[in-house]
């Protein structure tokens, strides 16, 4: 099984200790690691790999690929134009044949995945565990209604998907994901509800272990008890991630253990101020990188 992940500037930490839980938890079950990077440099792809003790990982640069089929694609408050890079996946590593383990940066391996690698998937080409807002079934039946979707239709969080790379090509979902994407312009949750909206409920639902999510307010968990131990893959969604300071995740103890492993072991925690400065920077770079790519055929990793 292969297991893919996508990552930008501003997500190399996360996606360092992302590779260092999954270093520790996994074992034969993964036959290869492929990080999918938009426009990140060597020496944080050099971060990332210290922080993955084997030598099963490769580093792929996506960033012309991304501009080609998602530059004019909108981005939103939280999340980059890499979350749509998991629809790229199967026709970027053409080669590869069975089960890719798409899993966003922003989580935590926390137990073997040999279970995914040996699921009977029924003749689906994606797996998936149900979003948060299933939790709230107005929030969850304005959400598909939005995207054209019956109300009471199931509807997955993208951030973990198992994916039987021949059944999706053989289905032709990157394009017709894209072209979902391409007639709605103004998709809240983007890739997700391109995801969704093409799928129509024709995906095979997965225990909520294997992508535990919660919605936090203010970086802090005030729901019903959650046992985050039992999360095989710990997601942590929502804008304050746990390298911020101001982050009170159950599961953040977790996360730092893990960090620990990395090169960013000693590293500050984001704070507010960092936090917008860091974001006008990369919002600096982007642009100058897009100019260009589109002035002058050229473009440096930002």
């Amino acid at each position: 099984m292969i297991v893919a992940t996508a990552t930008d500037t501003a997500y190399v930490e996360l996606t360092a200790v992302l590779l260092a839980s999954l270093a520790a938890n996994t074992g034969g079950e993964i036959g290869r690691v492929v990080v999918f990077c938009d426009n990140v440099g060597a020496e944080d792809q050099a971060r990332m790999r210290a922080s993955y003790t084997r030598d099963n990982i490769a580093f792929v640069d996506l960033a012309r690929e991304m501009e080609r089929h998602f530059g004019a694609r909108p981005v939103n408050h939280h999340l980059s134009r890499t979350a749509y890079a998991r629809i790229l996946m199967p026709l970027l590593l053409p080669e590869a044949q069975g089960r890719l383990l798409y899993v966003d940066c922003d989580t935590l391996i926390n137990a073997p995945l040999a279970p995914l690698a040996g699921l009977d998937m029924q003749r689906f080409a994606v797996a998936a565990v149900d979003d948060v807002a299933r939790l709230d079934p107005a929030r969850h039946a304005a959400r598909n209604i939005a995207i054209g979707l019956p109300g009471a239709m199931r509807y997955f969080n993208s951030g973990v998907l198992l994916i039987d790379l021949d059944q999706w090509r053989r289905e032709s979902l990157s394009e017709k994901v894209m072209a979902f994407a391409a007639d709605h312009p103004d998709l809240p949750m983007m890739d997700q509800d391109a995801l969704n909206g093409t799928l129509r409920g024709n995906w095979l639902a997965l225990d909520e272990r294997w992508n535990l999510h919660r919605r936090l307010v203010k970086g802090r968990y005030e729901g019903d008890p959650v046992d985050w131990d039992d999360a095989a893959i710990i997601h942590f969604i929502g804008q304050i991630k746990p390298n911020y300071a101001d982050c009170d995740h159950p599961a953040r103890a977790r996360f730092l253990a893990h960090r620990a492993r990395t090169p960013f072991a000693q590293a500050k925690m984001k704070t507010k101020l960092s936090r917008k400065i860091a974001k006008r920077v990369r919002k600096w770079q982007r642009f100058r990188n897009w100019l260009g790519r589109r002035l002058l055929g050229t473009g440096q990793a930002a």
